[in-house]
């Protein structure tokens, strides 16, 4: 064989190695820079990991287990069409909406501002374009984000612990009108 015989095909190898792609981006296989991991410097997630979290699992149910058995959970009597109790109030996670719709119409209560609210937390990260994971530097994500968790915070609390028959406002040391 001649060297001219022996040249197409080490072309025809490279250019196939040419348009080998990886899967997530469009790089050449040579622009990849394989880095191996020493063996020791590894920690493998069977047994070491598995084996801790089955027995912080294990234990966790035995406490929630033991308290269940102890601590007797107070139920309420079986729910009636008949009698609405005063006042009737939403879980938890919905009684910021209820003292929304207290304020506010329907309409501007239970689509507007919640659909503002997560409109303008989805923008977020597109507004605040800052790059630095700093806390000291993050001033506009972080203060927007806390005023809307203490905004709703505070709507679900007072839906909570301060409405009362009618859904009048009352002082929660007055009279119980939740439930623990």
């Amino acid at each position: 064989m001649s060297i001219e015989q022996k040249e197409p095909k080490v072309q025809a190898s490279t250019a196939a190695t040419q348009r080998r792609y990886r899967t997530l981006a469009v790089v050449k296989q040579e622009a990849i820079t394989r880095v191996e991991k020493p063996l020791e410097d590894s920690v493998f997630v069977w047994p070491h990991l598995l084996v801790r979290e089955f027995f912080a699992a294990t234990a966790l149910m035995v406490m929630v287990t033991l308290l269940s058995l102890v601590i007797d959970a107070p139920l309420r009597e079986p729910a009636t069409p008949n009698s609405t109790p005063n006042p009737a109030k939403a879980p938890w996670y919905f009684l910021g909406l209820q003292e929304l719709l207290h304020y506010f119409p329907p309409t501007t209560a239970g689509v507007l501002v919640p659909g503002f609210t997560l409109a303008a937390l989805a923008i977020l990260p597109y507004v605040d374009r800052n790059p630095s994971r700093a806390y000291a530097d993050r001033k506009v994500a972080i203060v927007t984000f806390t005023m809307f968790v203490v905004f709703w915070a505070v709507i679900t609390l007072a839906g909570s612990f301060f409405r009362g028959p009618g859904w009048l406002w009352v002082w929660p040391w007055q009279h119980v009108y939740f439930d623990l």
